[in-house]
């Protein structure tokens, strides 16, 4: 009896970024396809009028059994367009969703190894580590901003794996730049992106939440590893403080909406975990300079954040994209 095929969608959401996006649709094109699938690739540009047809239609001819879809997503925010994505593979009948960054580069077997422990478990959502690629012709301060995040990067994969071994993997925290989603279950629910969260980002990390709450199985591997370009603009000490400072703020927005008391009884503790992590870092300069630099940085933003979200004021970091 012949197995049925299951449809997968690989979503791309993108913005100002035609070279990475090349790169990634270059990595797509050598990704190892599993067996007994059919994949369809939805490519969605955040803009008001198409500027990628030349390279999407580049991209159709190197992935000739595969189909290809390009849209535009008028409405400015990453939450519009991964909602975009995420309603056309549900209309479209696909059983299973994939997003990477359109600033990353995938593994050959990171669409295998996705689908390998999705199966597994029987996951709702799953997803593998984003390591920082290697960046060349950087200035001595550059060097040591990516080396801080190359570090930061395999602690952070450490603690996965171990979480993952001690059979909890389904408190590893999930975002968009490696992940997969079982259609089926945002069938069910509805759950989608929250719109907003505008130019704000944490869409992915909010919607990771509503999921857990509402009964999601999740699930993470180490396997399913892609890489994330790092343009120069992000290797200072200013762009990762920022980067912490309008996540944090869209974070704690986010949970005020969810339930204003709790969040605001839990703010002082953890504007004072940070702050002695902070110092912590401070304090370790002399040992290990680059992680402490730029968990530092990270640190203090994240502190900030959490006055920017008190507030109410907006953090839009996507208003400008880095990268080319």
């Amino acid at each position: 009896m012949t197995e049925l095929l299951r449809r997968i969608c690989v979503g791309t959401v993108t913005r100002n970024r035609p070279i990475m996006l090349q790169a990634l649709l270059a990595s797509y094109a050598k990704m190892a396809i599993p067996a007994n699938t059919q994949l369809h690739f939805v490519i969605v540009e955040n803009n008001s009028f198409p500027t990628l047809t030349e390279i999407i239609e580049r991209f159709r001819t190197s992935v000739p059994n595969c189909s290809v879809q390009y849209e535009v997503e008028s409405r400015l925010g990453i939450a519009y367009v991964r909602n975009r994505v995420l309603d056309i593979a549900i209309s479209s009948g696909h059983d299973l969703l994939t997003f990477a960054d359109d600033d990353e580069t995938v593994e050959p077997d990171w669409l295998v190894e996705l689908l390998a422990e999705r199966d597994a478990s029987n996951l709702d959502i799953v997803g593998g580590p984003v390591r920082p690629a290697q960046v060349e012709q950087m200035s001595f301060f550059e060097k040591v901003v990516w080396k801080g995040l190359f570090e930061s990067t395999q602690k952070y994969e450490q603690r996965a794996i171990q979480r993952r071994e001690g059979g909890k993997a389904d408190r590893i925290l999930i975002a968009t730049g490696s992940w997969m989603g079982n259609l089926a279950f945002f069938r069910a629910t509805g759950l989608r992106f929250d719109n907003h969260l505008a130019l704000n980002g944490g869409e992915d990390w909010k919607l990771y939440r509503e999921a857990t709450r509402i009964g999601a199985r999740t699930g993470w591997t180490p396997h399913a590893v892609v890489f994330e370009t790092v343009p120069r603009e992000r290797l200072t000490l200013t762009y990762q403080f920022r980067r912490s400072r309008d996540h944090s703020a869209s974070d704690l927005r986010a949970r005020f909406a969810e339930d204003r008391t709790t969040a605001l009884l839990r703010l002082p503790g953890s504007i004072l975990s940070r702050f002695l992590k902070l110092m912590t870092h401070l304090l370790k300069l002399p040992f290990r300079p680059s992680r402490s630099l730029v968990l530092a940085a990270s640190y203090l933003g994240h502190i900030a954040g959490s006055f920017l979200a008190f507030t109410g004021k907006a953090s839009p970091h996507y208003q400008t994209t880095t990268g080319k």
